[in-house]
């Protein structure tokens, strides 16, 4: 049976959710040949926080656990994210920690920028199939077998309007006000940000971009301050703490660095308002929805200048809760329209559901009729 996976694979953090429980780790490799590190007690760590698996002959830290304990740690920010193995690598370990089977079958709904979706055909060639590693637990290690079947790559922003529009379930939040209109989302990223616009419950590409800035320039500009007055030198990796703190440890004691933060972080800011700018009329738009990692970081930024905008809910996990939302919706209508082929009952199919949720999408003529257009907000709440 298919276990949905929402997986939004950024360039600062991986988040996957599966509708009951998720997890956000750093998008950091390291190799993990030089031996395990050996726990001494003092704290307990699991899950994504001690994420080791190998694949292919060699083994791999991955998240935290890199940082922490790699030699060779790495965050590929390369547009393409061509680095050996890491995207492959990344996915793999995200999806292991939902293995819970001899053989994982999984349905996994994805994203990418919308400038990139011509990537999208190489994509799921590159992870579709049948996969083997072995995942570490402390002192244990255990095989595992993942069959990806189905993935489906969407315009990433659309996860965090399926997080806003649909419920857990897959369904349609009555009267929501972003079914109507004209809505923005600026998915502000580490590497790169999006704009995306929905007219009336559909994606429109025409207004959409993709724009080469995020919060590692940032991350960049700070860690150059931060060599040039304290002699310190950090990796964009490592910087994740104290951006989110504002003070940077230096010979064992706390230096604030909130100033320096929020002037270089207040450019960012401005420099994406000029990019949405020049693509939006922002008097058109009746609702902007901040989102992204850095979304969270810049909206105090940008929001001001953006009087209809606000933050998306949980705006670092908004798109990978999304995408369960809709992959959760398309296994359930894939269900329904298999048991009724089967015998026209779907009260039958009512009473055997799958383990995953207790309840089942509307299955009415409306919703056979939007699943042409696979990016239709209409067609994901079943309207």
């Amino acid at each position: 049976m298919e276990r949905c996976i929402g997986l939004d694979m950024g360039y600062g953090f991986i988040k996957i959710d599966d509708g009951r429980e998720g997890h956000i780790f750093p998008s950091v490799v390291g190799e993990g040949d030089s031996g395990m590190p050996m726990s001494l007690g003092m704290a307990q760590r699991s899950g994504s926080n001690e994420l080791r698996i190998s694949y292919n002959g060699r083994s791999y830290l991955l998240g935290d656990h890199a940082i922490r304990h790699s030699r060779l740690a790495h965050r590929g920010l390369s547009p393409t994210r061509a680095e050996g193995d890491d995207l492959k690598i990344l996915f793999l370990g995200s999806l292991s920690l939902y293995a819970r089977e001899t053989i994982n079958n999984f349905y996994v709904v994805t994203g990418l920028p919308p400038g990139r979706m011509h990537m999208a055909d190489d994509l799921v060639r590159q992870l579709r199939g049948d996969h083997e590693i072995v995942r570490y637990s402390g002192a244990s290690r255990f095989g595992i077998s993942m069959r990806i079947e189905r993935i489906e790559v969407v315009p990433q922003p659309v996860g965090t309007y399926w997080a806003e529009v649909l419920d857990e379930r897959g369904q349609i939040r009555p009267d929501h006000p972003l079914l109507q209109g004209r809505v923005g989302i600026i998915d502000v990223g580490f590497r790169t940000s999006d704009f995306a616009t929905v007219i009336d419950g559909d994606y429109s590409p025409g207004f959409c971009r993709t724009v080469p800035l995020g919060i590692s320039f940032g991350y960049e500009e700070i860690a150059h301050e931060l060599a040039t007055q304290y002699g310190l030198e950090r990796e964009q990796y490592a910087l994740d703490e104290a951006v989110i703190s504002g003070q940077v440890n230096v010979s064992g004691r706390p230096v604030d660095i909130t100033d320096l933060r929020d002037r270089i972080f207040g450019d960012i800011g401005t420099k994406l308002l000029v990019e949405v700018r020049s693509l939006w009329q922002i008097q058109d738009f009746d609702h902007i929805i901040i989102t992204g990692g850095g979304g969270r970081v810049l909206e105090r930024y940008m929001r001001p200048e953006l009087p209809q905008s606000y933050l998306a809910n949980d705006s670092l996990t908004a798109n990978a809760r999304g995408y369960y939302a809709w992959a959760y919706f398309n296994s359930q209508q894939q269900a329904v329209e298999s048991q009724g082929r089967g015998d026209g009952q779907l009260e039958a199919y009512a009473s055997n559901s799958d383990n995953q949720r207790d309840e089942l999408p509307a299955d009415d003529e409306e919703s056979q009729a939007m699943a042409q257009d696979p990016y239709s907000g209409r067609r994901a709440t079943g309207r």
